[in-house]
């Protein structure tokens, strides 16, 4: 974290569920994004793995509407996501799909610089976002 920029912070689904459940290890970057104005977002894909329909939900629900910005899919991030997914998939010993992370790191080359993903999958995230400049912290 750099003290006194405003930084765009991405959340991937473990770090909007992170959060939505106070978990300890989201709450510097909460404090940090009120001391510098920075700006939580997620991407609208993420809530596809975020949610579920049940009643855990609600909390989910809650950090979206107060705390972030939700970022729409549109064509253009998912032509992005496809370039980003299939130049990661060819350096991989192990395939996995990688579309939803692909669709958050290509959300993330759209955000005000400078940008940070929170995630408790920084290998694939960082893999998808190499050469960008974008940084990727573990959770």
């Amino acid at each position: 974290m750099t003290a006194s920029i405003a930084h765009s912070i991405l959340l991937d689904a473990e770090g909007l569920s992170a959060i939505a459940r106070h978990d300890t290890a989201t709450q510097a970057w909460e404090r940090f994004a009120v001391e510098t104005g920075s700006t939580f977002y997620v991407s609208a894909a993420t809530l596809a793995e975020a949610t579920d329909g049940s009643a855990r939900d609600a909390g989910v629900r809650r950090v979206v509407r107060t705390m972030c910005r939700l970022e729409p899919v549109s064509g253009s991030i998912g032509y992005v996501a496809g370039g980003l997914r299939a130049r990661s998939a060819s350096s991989r010993r192990k395939q996995r799909d990688l579309t939803v992370d692909a669709l958050v790191a290509a959300t993330a080359t759209t955000l005000p610089r400078p940008v940070v993903v929170l995630t408790s999958d920084a290998a694939d995230l960082t893999s998808l976002l190499d050469g960008t400049g974008i940084k990727v912290h573990q959770l």
